[in-house]
């Protein structure tokens, strides 16, 4: 099937993929437009529970990711909140709120939008001096926290020094246990020096956390706010795609498809003719795909496989099992497409169940598979289809029969592959708009692989369509 384009149509759709562009770039230079940014930058200096080295390298400072996203946290955006006055809801205002880390600097940089520039600005501000506020008194809790602690073990080891001096002022210079006591009440002297240093590291913890080094203010849009030049920029990224695009259309080989009796002939195998669907057991193909498959080595039991290449179910089965019972050959169909049907072959493949159990006759010249059992899952059915076994119950109800005819799923399926070898002969389907010519030589080298027969390609397209395909 061939498909033109006149120059005009070309020249059309050109430039509606053109205006298409420049409206889009018209549209995101309006929306940019609206958007009002502003940004302030905080410098940020150690503090206690902030496990960052004020002499370190820049890439060191791993925590500043973190103090990044403590600063995008609910309970910092409800004191911001808090402080403007403003209503709303900390995740509404933490969605127009992005924080940066330049590298190798202990900074961030607070960019917040907003509908107008005042409003951006003073929400930037706010927001750097809120985290300050934050960090500060989130290390005083710290400090305070280990300071009343260590203030707290003191006053117990100066209650059990008085104590030790207590009884040490009763005892006499000559009793035994008075030399225990004076190393007691000297080990609690030593105990409450230690805890007092302590102390006295703690307070004296600073608890400076940094300073606001730019004030929030508005950051202009840029030329992408400018419509103008985004609708340029917009048509011309559609103008080069669009060009991109006909370029390797251009570039294709029109024979990348299977469309004719000649690709499929330059491929090794033989092609059987084009069929549209609906398919007829009369059709002029599916007569000479049965003389094919008949005139096949009799090396053993005829079990003829009808797949396609790629995707979808056999469109030619029923046609060619129709074709066979009128030419009054006994035929047994087996569409495995139908879950009776697999069922039925693994019940024969496990031995559940024998040839006569499962093989109904439908017809005077046609049989199909019922299952013994009812219906029930066929998880496995595919490991079942690679075993030998499965080979020789094909062969076995080919013994009953003329021929099995198995509609199978895509050869390049693992169902597929398997009925490829197992099958005397096998007819396959090529749709013109979807197999390619690679598709059917790696088809061929899996056929000399597996010491399959392919009978030959019948091509399945769409009403009406020849046997040329250009793309």
């Amino acid at each position: 099937m061939t498909r033109t384009i006149s120059a005009r149509a070309r020249l059309a759709l050109g430039a509606l993929v053109v205006a298409l562009g420049a409206l889009a770039g018209t549209a995101w230079a309006s929306y940019a437009g609206r958007e009002h940014v502003a940004t302030a930058t905080i410098l940020l200096h150690p503090l206690e529970g902030n496990a960052y080295s004020p002499g370190g390298r820049g890439d060191d400072l791993v925590n500043l990711e973190t103090e990044a996203q403590v600063l995008r946290s609910d309970a910092v955006a409800r004191a911001v909140l808090r402080r403007l006055g403003s209503s709303g809801t900390p995740a509404r205002l933490l969605a127009s709120v992005s924080v940066v880390v330049p590298p190798n600097t202990q900074l961030l940089e607070i960019s917040v939008r907003a509908g107008d520039d005042a409003t951006a600005a003073e929400r930037a501000s706010a927001f750097g001096d809120v985290y300050l506020a934050f960090r500060k008194s989130r290390t005083e809790s710290s400090i305070f926290g280990r300071t009343s602690r260590l203030e707290e073990l003191v006053g117990v080891r100066e209650g059990e020094r008085k104590a030790a001096l207590g009884r040490l002022e009763r005892l006499s210079s000559t009793a035994p246990e008075r030399r225990l006591l004076e190393q007691q009440v000297q080990e609690i002297v030593v105990q409450i020096g230690s805890l007092r240093a302590q102390l006295a590291t703690a307070q004296a913890i600073g608890l400076d956390p940094g300073q606001v080094v730019t004030p929030g203010h508005v950051v202009a849009a840029g030329p992408t706010s400018d419509p103008r030049t985004m609708a340029l920029v917009g048509g011309g990224a559609a103008l080069l795609a669009g060009l991109a695009v006909a370029v390797v259309r251009s570039g294709r080989r029109t024979v990348t498809l299977v469309g004719d009796a000649a690709a499929v002939a330059e491929c090794g195998l033989l092609p059987l003719g084009a069929v549209a669907p609906p398919v007829g057991a009369d059709d002029a193909v599916i007569a000479r795909a049965r003389s094919v498959v008949l005139a096949v080595g009799p090396d053993r039991p005829l079990v003829v496989t009808v797949a396609p290449v790629t995707a979808g179910v056999p469109t030619t089965f029923d046609a060619l099992v129709g074709a066979f019972a009128n030419a009054r050959y006994e035929v047994v169909a087996i569409d495995l497409a139908r879950l009776p049907d697999r069922v039925a072959l693994a019940e024969l493949v496990l031995q559940r169940a024998s040839v006569s159990d499962v093989l109904v006759q439908v017809g005077e010249f046609r049989s199909h598979l019922r299952p013994l059992d009812d219906l029930s899952d066929d998880a496995g059915f595919a490991d079942l289809v690679a075993s030998a076994q499965m080979r020789h119950c094909l062969e076995d109800l080919a013994k009953r029969a003329d021929l099995v005819l198995v509609g199978a799923p895509p050869l390049r399926s693992p169902v597929g592959r398997a009925l490829l070898a197992a099958s005397r002969a096998v007819v396959v389907e090529a749709q013109t708009s979807v197999v390619t010519r690679p598709d059917l030589t790696e088809l061929v080298e899996e056929a000399a692989r597996l010491d399959g027969t392919i009978a030959g390609v019948v091509l399945v397209g769409v009403p009406g369509a020849s046997s040329e395909v250009t793309v």
